[in-house]
């Protein structure tokens, strides 16, 4: 599913190179896990959680930042409620047990890109097609890591 815009426009060199450096802190923290390095195999899981939730909030606020520069008559209501329900879901998957943190900010990121997607078709003036390309890639490498985050909870 993509539009012409999203193939001519390449992602910038810069969003392409710090949005992967945003995955380092998810591999790191399942490294760490992985490898018995903290004290206790919960702290990195635990860090897992915190930093997905800090990135969803993340994804959501572009809406935000983006609608506030959206054009004139726009009708950008659906964008500000997007933005704010991926902050209430990465704040109540830190509220939650670290395995069903987990599954919901899986369920987030997921629900995040399938809104993305229609945010972007109903309004494609307001998000750049090599945004919505960066996500895409971005929101598979988030999900893997927590799925795999998952399996390395404690039995």
């Amino acid at each position: 599913m993509s539009t012409p815009s999203e193939t001519r426009t390449p992602i910038p060199t810069s969003a392409r190179w710090l949005g992967v450096a945003g995955l380092v802190p998810f591999y790191a923290c399942l490294a760490i896990a992985a490898l018995d390095l903290a004290h206790h195999r919960m702290v990195p899981l635990n860090a897992l959680v915190i930093y997905g939730a800090i990135i969803l909030t993340f994804t959501g606020a572009i809406w935000w930042g983006l609608a506030v520069h959206a054009p004139s008559g726009t009708p950008v209501h659906r964008v500000y409620t997007v933005s704010t329900l991926a902050a209430l879901v990465g704040w109540v998957a830190l509220l939650l047990p670290t395995n069903r943190g987990l599954a919901l900010l899986m369920a987030g990121f997921m629900a995040q890109s399938l809104a993305d997607y229609a945010l972007y078709f109903s309004h494609p003036r307001v998000f750049p097609g090599w945004l919505m390309h960066l996500r895409r890639l971005l929101t598979v490498g988030v999900v893997i890591a927590l799925v795999i985050g998952s399996a390395l909870l404690p039995r």
